[in-house]
């Protein structure tokens, strides 16, 4: 079972390309591939890739503060 902290991962980046773009039965196929996975060195490669493309393409947020 995936640890806790692949899950806060994945779920931060989820709703991101490319991962957003999945079809049904790639969303399945990631979802399965995330329950045999302890670690993210457990995931397969091309779901690993598409975890770092979407930790690339989500937003770079910075707090912003007036003086």
């Amino acid at each position: 079972m995936a640890s806790a902290a692949l899950s806060r991962r994945v779920e931060k980046v989820v709703g991101y390309p490319p991962l957003c773009e999945m079809s049904d039965v790639q969303r399945r196929e990631f979802h399965e591939a995330l329950l045999e996975a302890g670690s993210f060195e457990d995931v397969p490669g091309k779901w690993q890739a598409a975890i770092l493309e979407a930790e690339q393409n989500r937003p770079k947020l910075r707090i912003v503060t007036s003086d």
